[in-house]
């Protein structure tokens, strides 16, 4: 897989218990310096670096998915 093709892949998605308000992220198999990121009053946070978007789930949404 070549640069061009890897940039037009869509960010990895990780779900997220609704009580967490912070993550941290070190970019997976890419990797990057790890970041602390906050949710604050959003249910989704990207990371800055990869893309890489946490969102908040409920127990019970959580459970629907799966």
């Amino acid at each position: 897989m070549n640069i061009s093709e890897r940039m037009m892949e869509p960010p990895e998605i990780v779900e997220i218990d609704s009580s967490v308000s912070t993550v941290a992220c070190d970019g997976g198999a890419m990797g990057h310096p790890v970041v602390y990121l906050c949710f604050d009053d959003k249910d989704y946070v990207d990371c800055y670096y990869c893309g890489r978007r946490f969102v908040r789930i409920s127990p019970v949404d959580k459970a629907a998915h799966h």
